[in-house]
């Protein structure tokens, strides 16, 4: 199934490798997890704005 933002790269055996998120993409289903991932990441009590956790999401290998 193809999804609008989402990059699904798969083993030559056929199990997922890898799942890239296009956190430019504009559709409800990549702003849930985008918000879900920021949630995770920050669910200790600490505040970051969205351009400030994006930027930490990126350094940390989280996103792209």
């Amino acid at each position: 199934m193809k999804l609008a933002g989402i990059k699904t790269e798969y083993t030559p055996k056929g199990k997922v490798k890898r799942i890239t998120i296009n956190a430019n993409a504009k559709t409800e289903l990549v702003e849930d997890l985008i918000d879900t991932i920021l949630y995770e990441e920050r669910k200790d009590g600490e505040y970051l704005s969205q351009e400030e956790a994006m930027e930490f999401l990126r350094k940390n290998g989280k996103i792209k």
